[in-house]
């Protein structure tokens, strides 16, 4: 099987107070990707600016390739604010960013000249009509493609349109325990009894192939078309706590990873579940050294 994927959406940074990171969950899960060995294309769009520079930079300097990054003329590279307040940290995701507006054309020509055997998108990307277009032929384009959805519920940027539009494309979906209720409640599905009951209404519902539910410090779970699910226990951390910033997104890209190789999914989920308790104990979403990922190999 070919390891070739795309994954279509948003590269940004985010801007602390005291530095920007690079980051956005399109752009972890490609960098994970990348250095898991599978043959990696960022579909996305940076501004002529400092900070899309930076990301390209970042990009060669770590193999990553660049075919799919489109610098537009007018619009800023995508910036979140990340506000401290009293009771914690406010996201403030900019609007009318760079990669709000991928020309159509150059996405055509990437995705005919290598066509992925998986492709990836959140719902962030699909925030605006005009992104929602792109998706559309993209994803008509890339039909014989396996559709993974991760769904990254940001505030104020997702509706029932993006939401349903992205989940009517899925085949496997993957969406944590705060999103799951949330987006059965947009769509109007009926008030299901418990996690467990509101996944499988969601999979039936847009006949999804298969779900990956993460419950945070409570594990995950997992369930597909022909009734069959299981879970998986929290992994206790090995070294200090230092944040969950990517933690969904390490998490996705073992799953990709274990999707092309048809890994067994309770083994996907365990290997999933072990590098993103890792992820939890550095400093960002992404390591900076290619060793981290060798005990994951």
């Amino acid at each position: 099987m070919s390891n070739s994927v795309m994954i279509l959406g948003e590269v940004l940074g985010d801007v602390f107070p005291e530095q920007t990171i690079i980051g956005g969950a399109p752009y972890n899960v490609a960098r994970h990707c990348h250095a898991f060995g599978l043959d990696v294309h960022l579909l996305t769009s940076v501004g002529k600016d400092a900070l899309g520079q930076r990301i390209l930079d970042e990009m060669h300097h770590k193999g990553l390739s660049t075919k799919g990054v489109q610098q537009h003329a007018a619009l800023p590279t995508g910036q979140v604010h990340v506000h401290f307040e009293q009771h914690g940290h406010r996201f403030e995701i900019l609007d009318n960013q760079a990669y709000d507006a991928l020309d159509w054309l150059p996405v055509e020509a990437l995705t005919q000249q290598y066509t992925p055997e998986l492709i990836y998108f959140g719902t962030l990307a699909l925030r605006h009509a005009p992104m929602q277009g792109v998706a559309e032929q993209w994803l008509k384009l890339c039909d014989s493609a396996m559709v993974f959805c991760d769904i990254n519920l940001r505030e104020p940027w997702y509706d029932k349109t993006n939401v349903a539009l992205a989940l009517q494309a899925a085949d496997v979906l993957k969406i944590n325990h705060e999103e799951l209720p949330e987006v059965s409640r947009l769509l109007g599905l009926p008030q299901a009894p418990d996690l467990d009951a509101q996944a499988r209404q969601l999979l039936d519902t847009f006949k999804l192939s298969e779900m990956f539910v993460t419950c945070g410090e409570q594990g995950s779970f997992w369930l597909d078309e022909n009734g069959s699910s299981f879970r998986e226990a929290p992994v206790p951390l090995k070294t200090a706590f230092v944040d969950s910033v990517g933690a969904g997104d390490a998490y996705t890209a073992i799953v990709i990873r274990g999707l092309l190789a048809d890994m067994p999914r309770q083994t996907m989920l365990a290997d999933a579940a072990k590098f993103a308790a890792a992820i939890c104990g550095i400093r960002g979403a992404v390591p900076e050294s290619a060793a981290f990922y060798k005990d994951f190999a």
